[in-house]
């Protein structure tokens, strides 16, 4: 599990964005976008989720939507 979060948050320093967003989105040709990303332990429950950051705000289509299994939406 502690691989798998590093690896999540694994940053550019130049971009300012989560590499594996990043690595999604430009491998898609930036056709998609990423809303949620994570890790679960099947065992213990355990769960460690990313959201992307929006730094010129959130798109509108986005706008009240909150994607958390947690609140299961």
């Amino acid at each position: 599990m502690e691989e798998c979060k590093q690896h999540l948050v694994e940053m550019d320093p130049d971009r300012g964005t989560y590499d594996v967003l990043w690595d999604f989105v430009n491998k898609m040709n930036f056709k998609y976008d990423w809303l949620l990303a994570g890790c679960k332990n099947d065992q213990t429950g355990e769960e460690f989720l990313i959201e992307p950051s929006y730094p010129k705000g959130k798109p509108d289509e986005l706008r009240g939507l909150d994607f958390r299994p947690d609140i299961g939406v």
